[in-house]
């Protein structure tokens, strides 16, 4: 019995392998999850996991798995170790979760401190640069844009500042700075980042709804498989903003595809669509989801929508 096991385990692995080489990441994820059901992965496979999931923008898969491998890594090859935690704090990042971000951009630094010449160090710097601009750190955003023009190639320099300036900008549209968010959002398309959703959820809240429907679109269109969940994300509420009940359904449907079930989006829609009691038991779910519990900015939209389904219940017709 324990040899049929290991042989189906190894015709998965060498059918996930080979799908990984020749780029058919969907086959790859596939196989690689069903081998790890079965009993442990090796490392490369960990890795190849994540990177597939990563591909098909599987972004939470792609981290939790990535974790796994981060943790393989610190016990026996710290550069290695370093260059994973680079990735996992630019996904963070990504998620607008910037205090996860950082906590693993602090622990490449400090892997990566015998090794200040390493490959890693020009993303990690990178990295160190958006944070700083987030935190509104001008000093420390000039002082680590000064080390990463030493250490790069020309235009390595502008994506890092677009986003960086992009972050800002998100940061501000949460503060209430319009002008400051709309200045951020400008800095980071010059610097070839598109700032999407943010500048479409800012134009939605100051009631320009058609060209915020108009612009997400048009970025989901063009979008890189990583940043789909976050436009998606994006396409939801501008699309609830709208009353496009329907429209908001099937960028939910989008999203939890791309990047599992969201819970907080999921309850929002159903607050839209008048199944309180519904909404209120997902809502509470949300609230219990790591994505969640670690911004105070999404608990906070999650304790919005629940206060909304109270209000709806209240006045419902009996």
């Amino acid at each position: 019995m324990l040899t049929a096991i290991l042989h189906t385990q190894a015709d998965l692995l060498i059918t996930a392998r080979a799908a990984y080489r020749r780029g058919d990441f969907e086959t790859s994820y596939a196989a690689f999850s069903r081998a790890g059901a079965v009993g442990p992965l090796a490392l490369d496979d960990l890795d190849a996991m994540a990177t597939s999931a990563l591909r098909l923008g599987h972004q939470r898969e792609a981290m939790r798995v990535g974790e796994l491998v981060y943790v393989r890594l610190a016990r026996t090859d710290p550069n290695a170790a370093a260059g994973k935690a680079v990735e996992l704090g630019s996904a963070w990042l990504s998620r607008g979760e910037v205090s996860v971000g950082q906590a693993w951009i602090s622990r490449a630094r400090g892997l990566l401190a015998e090794a200040p010449d390493s490959p890693a160090s020009v993303r990690l710097t990178y990295l160190e640069t958006v944070v700083a601009v987030v935190s509104d750190d001008s000093d420390l955003a000039a002082e680590r844009s000064a080390v990463l023009r030493a250490m790069t190639l020309v235009g390595a320099a502008p994506a890092a500042a677009g986003e960086a300036y992009y972050q800002l900008g998100e940061l501000r549209r949460r503060r209430g700075d319009i002008d400051g968010a709309f200045a951020a959002y400008a800095r980071a398309r010059e610097s070839g980042v598109v700032p999407q959703p943010g500048a479409a959820l800012l134009r939605c809240a100051l009631g320009d709804v058609d060209t915020a429907r108009a612009e997400v679109r048009a970025a989901i269109e063009e979008a890189d498989p990583r940043h789909l969940p976050r436009l998606l994300r994006g396409a939801v509420e501008i699309a609830l903003a709208a009353g496009e009940l329907d429209e908001a359904d099937d960028y939910l449907r989008a999203l939890e595809s791309a990047d599992g079930v969201d819970s907080a989006m999921r309850g929002a829609v159903l607050v839209r669509r008048g199944r309180y009691r519904e909404a209120l038991t997902v809502l509470r779910a949300a609230l219990r989801e790591p994505r969640v519990r670690e911004s105070a900015s999404a608990v906070a939209e999650v304790h919005e929508w629940i206060e909304r389904a109270y209000t709806g219940l209240l006045t419902a017709p009996a």
